[in-house]
């Protein structure tokens, strides 16, 4: 069967396979630009739809043979190189930055080591492989240890086929060091083995990274319907889920949790007196405090206009709620920086503890909003204020 295969139709079919993966990352970049990693992964495409109509194309018009193997060669290291950046962008490591300034010099080394190599397949092979292969691995790598939660399966199932290349080639690399001439690995099955898996190992990247940049776009979208734009924090509704999943998780294992609602004393007369930025900024300011305050296990939301709200687990006992408030009151209360002037910040809060003050996620809220505005009253009573809102 080896022998029945053409390694010039399946150069041709790779290059193809590898236009149409152009396409799809292309138009998957046009729908979410945001996406990192895509501009990268076009670019390895195109480079490897280059690299391999070279030697067809060459052979169609009567071109240097030895040449079209150089541009072949350099232009997988260089395609290679790509998607690893590609990868290292779209994990979001710290250091996809750095490793697109050394790209130039790579490349350069490709064609370098092609050129150099343009007549010794046995050493060509040796060198190019080995470079491959530590790529591929980089890329697999990076894609497993450095996945999204969004897409972690996606991610893997692309690094699995980044791997499977790099047996591939492995085994080239391997069967070129054994080798007793040029011609006995140039003419060996292997070479129209490896096209075909390349045409795999394309095939199943293309559907692996669109998958995973589908599942992040995903992930963004649910992310913009559960995020206040404003400060960040989770909104309303993304809370109603928390503390839906919280009061479940309270009624098995028996942990009683407390949640605290609080309201920002004056926000109105912030608003009227200093004008809508400053009222942003206050509200931004209360919202990076409470992401400051919250443990590993807390959650934090602004339910709209200037009320937020603390969902504190394992809160044992009344008299360990009764601290958490006070905390919090010092953590929140105080100025805040504003065009030359300290704006106060103050809050009054209100809490209620699972299952004391209601076993229903409805009754909590209730129970805090109740006490909070109980304490505001209270405090516009001791300053000679009138009770409206």
């Amino acid at each position: 069967m080896l022998s029945l295969l053409d390694r010039q139709t399946l150069a041709v079919v790779v290059a193809c396979v590898s236009l149409v993966t152009w396409v799809v990352m292309l138009t998957i970049w046009f729908i979410n630009r945001e996406i990192q990693g895509l501009r990268w992964w076009m670019g390895a495409s195109l480079t490897s739809v280059l690299g391999f109509l070279t030697l067809p194309l060459a052979q169609l018009f009567g071109g240097s043979f030895s040449t079209a193997l150089v541009l072949n060669h350099a232009a997988s290291l260089i395609s290679l190189s790509l998607m690893l950046q590609g990868s290292l962008a779209f994990c979001g490591c710290a250091w996809a930055r750095s490793g697109a300034k050394l790209l130039p010099g790579l490349w350069v080394l490709a064609v370098v080591l092609a050129w150099g190599n343009r007549d010794h397949a046995i050493r060509r092979y040796l060198m190019h492989d080995a470079a491959a292969v530590a790529l591929l691995l980089g890329t697999a790598f990076t894609l497993s240890w450095r996945s999204r939660p969004q897409a972690r399966a996606a991610q893997r199932l692309a690094a699995a086929f980044a791997g499977l290349m790099a047996l591939a080639l492995a085994s080239r690399w391997g069967l070129a060091w054994q080798a007793q001439d040029d011609l006995a690995i140039q003419n060996h099955p292997i070479q129209g083995v490896l096209h075909l898996v390349i045409v795999i190992f394309t095939m199943g990247w293309t559907y692996s990274v669109s998958l995973a940049c589908y599942q992040l776009a995903q992930a963004q979208v649910l992310n913009l319907a559960r995020e206040d734009a404003l400060t960040g924090l989770p909104n309303r509704r993304y809370f109603d889920e928390m503390l839906d999943r919280e009061v479940w998780r309270a009624e098995r294992s028996g942990i009683p949790f407390a949640l605290v609602m609080a309201d920002i004393n004056g926000f109105k007369q912030v608003n009227d007196q200093l004008g809508h930025a400053a009222g942003d900024a206050l509200l931004i300011e209360v919202g990076r405090r409470l992401q400051a305050f919250a443990r590993g296990g807390d959650f934090v939301a602004r339910l709209g206009g200037d009320e937020f709200i603390v969902l504190l687990h394992d809160v044992a006992s009344v008299g360990l709620a009764e601290q958490a408030v006070t905390r919090l009151r010092a953590a929140l209360d105080g100025p805040m920086p504003w065009a030359g002037r300290a704006v106060p910040i103050e809050l009054s809060l209100g809490s209620a503890r699972w299952p004391e003050d209601g076993q229903q996620p409805g009754q909590l809220v209730q129970q805090a909003d109740q006490r909070m505005y109980a304490e505001k009253a209270q405090l516009k009573a001791q300053r000679g204020l009138r009770p409206a809102a």
